[in-house]
């Protein structure tokens, strides 16, 4: 066992005292007062948030006056009343220093102003006092310290050099940042600092024996906010601007630590704001990291000016501003490359790492509690498995208590091998997944429980009702009766709406009907066949139940050699696919602000396919997100070699912006983001200058996850851009609680603007709902000058259509935009 230097001397030190009191308790020997010391904390809180600090100090003081003759004075709350503080201190001094016994001596350590505060008014009846402050803030007190020669330890070294180095280590996408202050004086002296470090720095030198981070003063905003009552309209102007170039929110703090500062912090953090500070325990509520003081040279200093003073104090030297910044490993992404070598990381606060102290044999047990407890996990998982498949065919659905789908395959086989002739209804409710996507499962189930309902009364003869899925029912019947009339039975049953929770719904079915044997010899041909025919309700534009008609199978064997052809395309590693680009215009100026990426497929046997049919054919086969994958990689890597940054990619002094179509089921997975800023980062494309553009079915997916995925984006600086809004059954819910960034208006309002009023109306309406939660609308499918001239007068900022310009293939765009960019340049030579 090895005793550390520092604690060797402090014992040494403690073994000396002990013998001098020893020596002075000899008879004869005038016996000296003791010395007493004292550490006065205002509140709980700063106990906490000093308790590394604390610990340290109070060590070095027993080892001056004795373990009995330290104790820890905690005045209760940040703001106590002084008459009830000197009350409390002058009972605790009259008990150390009776009337008739001669003075100790007194040290007194006070902590933040409230301690300061309340010594002032205790000062003048304390005798043999020495006395120094830490952390004071307050520029009245600071004087009042000075003025009675009572040193004092200051931080401010500490916030200069926090905000100096995080200006300078900060990633320039970042954005300008913040401050969030307590002191007016305080603000101003570091704001000073900022400014004279900034012509330090472009003067091309520094102080001896200093180093500091280079940085642009203008990383810093003239946004300067007091944490007590700041100006909502300048928080709301810098949140505005940072959302708008998808840059974080974030600030650095400068204010101690107190409850009233604690609640508007946590307040701000729950907000979205991100600190850079310069005390460590900001780091538990939204703080990224700082430069903070080493406790125990802290706690050194402190016994050294309260034992043997000095008329000044140099903070600038070794230890104390030499130590590395400690910064969150979540924060990792904000701070250059070349800037994270000297960087303490940390996961979690270190007060909380401080607690966990791993021993191997603890480290063992719990590795094999976790190992038993897999297996136990694994064993009680595999019985009910095996447990599930003996009761699969005799359990029923949970919901409607309707069978499910291998009991009514059983059905059908027993039938079919009976040669019954046997009809069968496919009813596919999407309205049941938009109610489920509006207002949660047990609504929709509530609603799936209605129809369950009505299918049982309907059903007439030899029926039989099931749930194949959440939205979909079949009934299997066998008689007589016309095929096609009891499917418009079921048609017009459910015209009536169903209440939930006293709510009414119309819940329409695509019902699609076929035969056995005619349409298939076995129960899974038959219910594919009632399956196309039900998807063929969308292909015929109408409601009514469609029969299965012999050519559907063509449409299903086209689709099945689309999605095998499709998959052996998605293995070539060149694309197949042709891209193309549509431009998107301001109206106001008629001026090129981007382009959305689209993809025309020349297949040499099938040839021409068309997006609107091999699109589908990849959702429904599952390949639509390598496809997307390929789509973005083509457009990425056409971007780095053809559009030089930043000037090939401006148009009249602004950056161009590449909107690409997204798939909902990369929502799925969380890794994908990491997928996209690699890809980014990879052919060197700034993520600012790509917008996804995702469909209103994303309402259907799970919202929890799709709001972490988005922000996550947003947060790397991704556009997000609603497509087709209005054409679907989106919720204004989404806009407000998903970060999309732009609004495109679905081509059905724009086709009938000019003749329709309600329509311009609802596109007035929209522009200005999309104006007030700080989004951009778009309009597509603009073919006329008399549409243009319609949604310019609505307030519609950007389009794009036929009029403005068609999609052309990448090559050819990038002609137009050389010679737009040519013309501008003449027109400008000219004037």
């Amino acid at each position: 066992m090895t005793i550390e230097p520092r604690r060797l001397a402090r014992m040494a030190m403690a073994s000396c005292l002990m013998l001098v009191a020893c020596w002075q308790a000899v008879p004869g020997q005038a016996a000296e007062p003791p010395a007493n010391a004292m550490i006065v904390v205002p509140s709980q809180l700063a106990l906490q948030s000093d308790a590394p600090l604390l610990a340290d100090l109070r060590e070095r003081l027993a080892s001056r006056v004795g373990e009995a003759n330290v104790t820890l004075e905690i005045l209760g709350d940040d703001r106590f009343p002084t008459s009830t503080m000197l009350h409390r201190w002058r009972e605790t001094m009259a008990h150390r220093q009776p009337v008739d016994s001669e003075a100790s001596e007194e040290y007194v350590v006070l902590m933040h102003d409230a301690a300061v505060r309340a010594y002032r008014g205790l000062a003048p009846s304390m005798k043999n006092a020495h006395a120094v402050a830490y952390g004071v803030r307050d520029s009245a007190l600071r004087e009042w310290l000075a003025n009675n020669r009572i040193p004092h330890v200051a931080l401010d070294i500490y916030a200069e050099r926090s905000l100096h180095w995080a200006l300078g280590a900060r990633l320039d996408e970042a954005g300008p940042l913040a401050l969030w202050y307590v002191d007016d004086a305080r603000r101003d002296a570091l704001v000073a600092s900022v400014r004279r470090q900034g012509e330090t720095t472009s003067g091309g030198g520094s102080g001896e024996g200093e180093t500091h981070t280079a940085f642009d003063t203008s990383s810093l905003s003239d946004t300067w906010l007091p944490l007590a009552g700041p100006d909502q309209g300048a928080v709301t102007q810098f949140t505005a601007r940072r959302q708008q170039q998808g840059q974080p929110h974030q600030a650095f703090l400068s204010a101690p630590v107190t409850r009233d500062n604690l609640r508007r912090v946590q307040a701000l953090a729950a907000e979205g704001w991100q600190f850079w500070c310069y005390q460590r325990e900001w780091l538990r509520h939204g703080c990224l990291g700082g430069i903070f003081p080493e406790p125990d040279a802290m706690a050194g200093a402190l016994e050294d000016q309260l034992f043997s003073p000095a008329t000044t104090l140099n903070l600038s030297g070794v230890p104390f501003t030499s130590i590395p910044p400690s910064v969150l490993y979540s924060a990792r992404g904000w701070i250059r490359g070349d800037a994270r070598d000297d960087v303490s990381w940390l996961e979690v606060p270190e007060s909380v790492i401080a607690q966990r102290h791993w021993t191997w044999l603890a480290f063992g047990l719990a590795a094999g509690a976790l190992l038993i407890g897999c297996l136990i996990g694994w064993l009680a998982w595999r019985r009910e498995t095996l447990r599930q498949r003996r009761r699969l065919a005799m359990r029923n659905d949970q919901v409607t208590d309707l069978p499910g789908r291998f009991l009514l395959e059983r059905r059908l086989q027993s039938f079919m091998e009976d040669a019954y002739a046997v009809s069968l209804y496919y009813l596919a409710f999407d309205s049941l997944r938009h109610l489920r996507a509006q207002f949660g499962v047990e609504y929709a189930n509530v609603a799936a429980q209605c129809v369950a309902e009505r299918l049982r009364g309907t059903c007439g003869g030899v029926c039989y009702p099931a749930r194949l899925s959440d939205d979909v029912f079949v009934v299997m019947a066998s008689g007589a009766q016309d095929p096609m009339t009891t499917a418009q039975r079921y048609q017009d049953e459910f015209d009536t709406p169903i209440e939930v929770h006293g709510v009414p719904h119309r819940l329409e079915p695509r019902i699609g009907v076929a035969i056995s044997p005619e349409h298939g010899k076995t129960p899974t041909a038959l219910l594919q066949a009632a399956q196309d025919a039900a998807d063929q309700v969308l292909a015929s534009a109408g409601t009514e139940p469609q029969f299965f008609q012999l050519d559907m199978l063509k449409t299903a064997e086209r689709r099945r050699i689309l999605a095998e052809t499709l998959a052996d395309a998605l293995e070539e590693e060149s694309p197949f696919f042709e891209l193309y680009l549509q431009p998107q215009y301001r109206l106001a100026k008629r001026e090129l602000v981007g382009a959305e990426a689209l993809i025309r497929w020349h297949h040499p046997t099938l040839g021409i396919i068309s997006p609107g049919e091999f699109i589908p054919v990849a959702e429904a086969s599952h390949q639509i997100v390598p496809l997307d994958e390929k789509v973005f990689d083509a457009m990425l890597e056409w971007l780095s070699h053809n559009i030089m940054w930043p000037k090939e990619g401006m148009a009249n002094g602004r950056s161009l912006v590449w909107a690409i179509n997204l798939s909902i089921r990369h929502f799925d997975d969380m890794r994908f983001t990491d997928w996209l800023l690699a890809r980014c980062k990879e052919y060197g494309i700034a993520p600012q200058s790509i917008e996804l553009e995702v469909t209103e079915h994303v309402a259907t997916q799970d919202l929890g996850q799709v709001r972490q995925v988005m922000r996550t984006l947003r947060l790397h600086g991704f556009g997000l851009v609603l497509d087709d809004f209005g054409a679907g059954y989106t919720s204004l819910r989404f806009l407000k609680e998903l970060p999309f960034t732009k609004v495109k208006l679905d081509k059905v309002y724009v086709d009938s603007i000019a003749d329709d009023e309600r329509s311009q109306l609802l596109v007035k309406g929209i522009t200005d709902l999309a104006r007030g939660l700080g989004l951009t609308v778009v309009a597509e499918g603009i073919e006329n000058q008399e549409q243009l001239d319609i949604l310019r007068g609505l307030g519609c900022p950007i389009g794009q259509g036929y009029l403005l310009g068609r999609p052309c293939p990448v090559d050819d765009f990038l002609t137009r935009l050389a010679g737009k960019r040519v013309a501008t340049t003449a027109f400008s030579s000219s004037r």
